[in-house]
């Protein structure tokens, strides 16, 4: 999504152009938790209604929304205090979301689905107008290929509806506490433990652009979790959901190498797109070999 800091006679606002894998049906999901959400303790964003009491407006065939503004504190970097509390507000939605009977009518299709992810790159990788681009790639793609299946979480695990995209920008701070968790359009119903691994991989990992692997913010992550969730999770476990989803995005990174038509193109940084993803799961697969020496 494109989002915009918007100043009014009446205020700041939001103002959300949304990506175009999105459809009205995750602004009816939204509208459908919101106010549970707020109502258990646990606050995100009121979504604003227009004139025409709708929450959305569709020009161009861009859907447009627009949500309050939360004043809060830009965090560059983690810290294990911070990593505690944002550890805690995913573990209280993770409880929230536990008893509460909602289905997601919006389904990003793919996202999350490991052996999916995997069996497009296998594809890819057999394609003949990409093979000089497999022959560089081999360590990485035959890397992915015999590690992955060792972290696959149980068919029978239980699941609620989960974050899915619990990057800690979608974490509003202020003062050191938390005041909001952001994004919930890529909700989804899923074991617990892909929002923990998902968490950890991004939280854990120095910035900007390292494989160093900060096993401080790890402890106190999931202590912060296991304070607040409903599910008490081992180090063990946390590492595993955490090396899946690593290798995860680092088979993503790869797909798009190969494909060059998702990720954003930083070109301020390198040439191509194809360059971009490939070092990006480089850097992810070292970062994965990396934590799990810890």
């Amino acid at each position: 999504n494109v989002s915009y800091k918007v100043k009014t006679k009446r205020g700041r606002f939001v103002f959300q152009c949304l990506s175009r894998i999105f459809n009205e049906k995750v602004i009816e999901d939204y509208e459908n938790v919101q106010s549970y959400l707020r109502t258990n303790g646990l606050n995100v964003p009121v979504l604003l209604r227009g004139l025409d009491n709708k929450s959305y407006v569709k020009e161009d065939d861009k859907i447009w929304r627009v949500f309050e503004f939360i004043d809060h504190d830009s965090i560059s970097q983690i810290t294990p205090k911070l990593s505690y509390e944002a550890g805690k507000i995913l573990g209280k939605f993770h409880k929230i979301m536990y008893t509460f009977e909602f289905q997601p009518k919006f389904k990003l299709e793919g996202f999350h689905d490991t052996k999916s992810i995997l069996k497009r790159l296998n594809t890819l990788i057999k394609n003949p107008i990409y093979q000089s681009k497999t022959k560089i790639a081999e360590t990485e793609i035959n890397f992915i290929n015999n590690n992955i299946s060792n972290y696959y979480q149980s068919p029978e695990s239980e699941k609620i509806i989960i974050h899915a995209d619990p990057k800690l920008a979608n974490f509003l701070f202020k003062k050191g506490r938390i005041i909001a968790l952001l994004d919930l359009d890529t909700m989804m119903f899923n074991n617990p433990l892909i929002d923990i691994g998902d968490a950890l991989r991004s939280w854990c990992r120095l910035k900007p652009a390292t494989s160093i692997f900060r096993k401080e913010i790890f402890e106190a992550a999931l202590k912060g979790y296991n304070f607040e969730s409903v599910y008490k999770y081992t180090k063990k476990d946390a590492k595993k959901a955490m090396s899946l989803l690593t290798l995860e995005l680092s088979c993503r990174y790869l797909n798009d190498y190969f494909e060059e038509n998702y990720f954003s193109f930083k070109s301020e940084k390198y040439k191509t797109r194809a360059e971009q993803n490939l070092t990006r799961c480089k850097r992810y697969l070292e970062y994965f070999k990396n934590f799990n020496k810890n």
